[in-house]
């Protein structure tokens, strides 16, 4: 498209669990599940689709109509209301496959039939069912459809109480009037080893491959409790470049996807942001990148707390006050930053120097050069320090002479 991108707003908290005496009714519904509920899902489905005829207020700004969000809302709530009846139906060990299928006959509209000669374009609406054995039982249902320039998503969870499956977790987006708003470009779960789920969503976007993502891990309610946030954090990413990835990891979880760099001619690189799990708590841990200059480039833009804790104890204040410095003379107007090289070092084959150039329109009275000496560790790296003056002894070729 010829408008400009704009940066996608930050997204939202997911929706509050409700009350468990308020959940545990709406999965009061008789079995079989009465025709009606199915009905009302398809009815639901067939407005939004007329609503969506209209798209977007402004295709420049990515505005939803009024309409449009109404109908959006309707279908993911009416949607739903439907995997919470038929899953009060489902027996204790189901055949995820078959309550796939289904649920997906059930719920969603019949293939559109295509003309001879014509090719079948793939359906966006989806529905998806999983089960994770451990550390205990838990069913996945979500229910994904199709919006201006990307997709929104429903998820629900359900964990066996007694003699059924009751809901154990909500997670979708609340009602939006820009298509940032919704849950879709991603769309991931993982279960971690503690039972909690690390859950992924993107930010449909019509007019850039930059976009905005947001992680959560949520502990599924119990019997006594309501679900959980225990951790919220988002990112910018950069989409179609490499494949975006969410794993559970025995301590905790790890995403990857690439992500913006400070360097302007680089624009990008390779994220890794991998956290460990304490009971309820999460700390982020290295790997931070693929290599020395993408660490060098997080270790920048990190808080002060997480810098302090990946440099050198014995140079820290010096370090984060050098980076203060450098990160305020990038922020001035018409100042850029560029990685020149980097080079190992005589003498310990674990060090290195990541050579930083800040060019401006006028010389800069603080330098225009600056030197981050690193140290490789078995799962990352250490800075040892960041210096106006190159130290001598890291002066081997260009390891990275290559810009990418």
């Amino acid at each position: 498209m010829t408008h400009a991108a704009r940066r996608p707003r930050k997204v939202a908290l997911p929706l509050a669990a409700c009350a468990l005496l308020a959940c545990a009714a709406t999965q009061a519904a008789p079995c079989p599940v009465a025709a009606t509920i199915d009905q009302a899902t398809l009815t639901a489905n067939q407005a939004l689709q007329q609503a969506m005829a209209s798209g977007l207020d402004d295709d420049a700004d990515n505005s939803v109509s009024p309409a449009l969000s109404q109908a959006i809302e309707h279908y993911k709530q009416t949607l739903a209301d439907a995997f919470d009846a038929h899953l009060a139906c489902t027996p204790a060990t189901p055949d995820v496959a078959a309550l796939q299928a289904d649920l997906r006959q059930r719920l969603l509209p019949a293939p559109t039939p295509v003309s001879e000669g014509d090719v079948a374009l793939p359906e966006q609406d989806e529905i998806s069912v999983t089960l994770s054995d451990s550390p205990t039982p838990l069913l996945l249902v979500s229910g994904g459809f199709a919006i201006p320039c990307g997709s929104d998503n429903v998820l629900r969870a359900y964990r066996r109480e007694g003699d059924a499956w009751v809901r154990a977790l909500d997670w979708q987006s609340g009602p939006y009037t820009d298509i940032s708003g919704a849950y879709g470009d991603l769309f991931m779960v993982s279960r971690l080893g503690s039972g909690d789920l690390a859950l992924m969503h993107g930010t449909p976007w019509c007019t850039s491959r930059w976009s905005h993502l947001a992680v959560q891990v949520i502990r599924p309610a119990t019997a006594d409790q309501a679900q959980r946030t225990l951790l919220q954090t988002e990112h910018d990413y950069v989409r179609d470049e490499h494949e975006v990835q969410l794993k559970a990891r025995p301590d905790g979880f790890e995403w990857r996807a690439e992500v913006g760099s400070l360097d302007g001619d680089l624009l990008t690189r390779p994220g890794i942001f991998r956290y460990r799990q304490d009971g309820e708590s999460f700390q982020r841990i290295q790997p931070a990148a693929s290599n020395g200059r993408g660490f060098v480039d997080e270790w920048l833009r990190v808080d002060a707390g997480l810098a302090r804790a990946w440099a050198d104890p014995a140079a820290a204040d010096t370090a984060l006050a050098a980076r203060d410095e450098l990160n305020g003379l990038n922020q001035r107007t018409g100042v850029t930053l560029t990685y020149t090289a980097v080079r190992a070092c005589k003498q310990d084959p674990a060090r290195f120097q990541v050579d930083i150039e800040l060019d401006s329109p006028q010389p800069l009275a603080e330098g225009n050069q600056r030197h981050a000496s690193i140290r490789q560790e078995a799962n990352g790296f250490t800075l040892l320090d960041l210096s106006r003056a190159a130290d001598p002894a890291c002066n081997g070729p260009d390891l990275m002479a290559k810009r990418g």
